[in-house]
């Protein structure tokens, strides 16, 4: 008799001792099942449920379709997590888990400024660059910035309003989408944390190794360009204002105002069919798009960069969820050692 012990597929799980017979028994009984019956296609069944689709339960209907199959309960093994992982059954776990959660993001993000704060100022190399950068988009017959900002900021108000969403909007839409996806799906908010990490990693090789100044200050520098510094050269009411600390006035490739406003319109557009929130994730990157341009802030270039950077880093935690899944298939146990089954 051989015997199958599987592992790794959840809470409560059961595994099947397969042996080959003329007939075929019921799980645990002696009662021949005829030949015929629909119960010879019945799948083993592990715990409460039947594990739709489990793969070993292909291997144990692989080939013949006689053999005696009876159930082994295995012990409970912990949950992985995400969306596989019991949500919390009180106020105060509930608490504990977004504090955890959200402990994590927070940590990380904290250590991004202060590395992303801690990158030389080299001022000359900053203005050449963005500098390369208007020229590249001469070149390809996109510089529409400052035509763009000249509409923008004829009224004050849209100036204001331009400042304000550049400013503020940023962080409060991550952490409302955030935890939106962590009260909707763990697995979800964990994936868009993943991509906002991988994209913090690059980022910081870009703010260190090609810094880049923003548009706006390049009047200030001696380049004019068309392009007017909304938040220090007006009459603005709105405060950029950033502890020495973390502050990189140099940081302006790859544009996150830009990437990350648009993760998170992509993770709401991904993990849920509502028109409306759909139309709303499109209204939040097309507005902060807009934002970016009346305050010049940033280029096209910028933001493609920045978008580009989004969609390596999704791929990125795309393949860390891919090893992960691997990592937790259900395992057949044999004499010759372990093996991963085969989905």
């Amino acid at each position: 008799m051989t015997t199958l012990a599987v592992s790794g597929a959840g809470r409560g799980d059961t595994a099947c001792a397969v042996s080959r017979h003329d007939d075929y028994r019921r799980a645990g009984g002696t009662e021949t099942v005829p030949p015929d019956s629909p119960e010879r296609r019945k799948p083993c069944r592990f715990g409460p449920g039947t594990m739709e689709g489990d793969p070993a339960r292909r291997i144990i209907h692989r080939g013949s379709n006689r053999m005696t199959v009876r159930q082994i309960p295995l012990p409970s093994l912990p949950s992985a997590g995400g969306s596989g992982s019991p949500f919390p059954r009180t106020a105060a776990g509930l608490v504990r888990a977004f504090g955890r959660d959200f402990g994590i993001v927070l940590s990380v993000i904290f250590v991004y400024f202060l590395l992303r704060g801690a990158a030389p100022d080299r001022l000359d190399y900053s203005v050449e660059g963005t500098r390369v950068l208007v020229g590249t988009e001469r070149a390809l017959g996109v510089f529409w910035e400052p035509t763009i900002q000249d509409w923008s900021i004829r009224s004050h108000a849209v100036k204001e309003f331009a400042n304000f969403v550049y400013a503020y909007m940023h962080f409060p839409v991550l952490a409302v989408v955030g935890a939106w996806l962590w009260m909707r799906d763990r697995e979800a908010f964990r994936f868009m944390r993943n991509v906002m990490f991988f994209s913090m990693a690059i980022g910081l090789v870009f703010y260190w190794v090609v810094p880049a100044a923003p548009p706006r200050l390049l009047a200030a520098h001696g380049y004019d360009l068309g392009f007017v510094d909304t938040v220090f050269g007006g009459d603005t009411s709105v405060s950029y204002a950033q502890p020495s600390l973390i502050l990189n006035e140099y940081a302006a490739i790859p544009s996150f105002h830009f990437g990350w406003i648009a993760m998170a319109s992509a993770a709401i557009w991904v993990n849920t069919r509502s028109v409306t929130l759909r139309s709303a994730a499109l209204t939040l990157t097309v507005v902060m798009t807009w934002a970016i341009v009346a305050s010049a802030n940033h280029l096209f270039i910028d933001m493609a960069l920045g978008g580009i950077v989004i969609l390596a880093s999704w791929q990125m935690a795309s393949r860390l969820e891919t090893r992960r899944a691997r990592a937790r298939q259900p395992r057949v146990v044999t004499s010759r050692g372990e093996f991963k089954v085969a989905a």
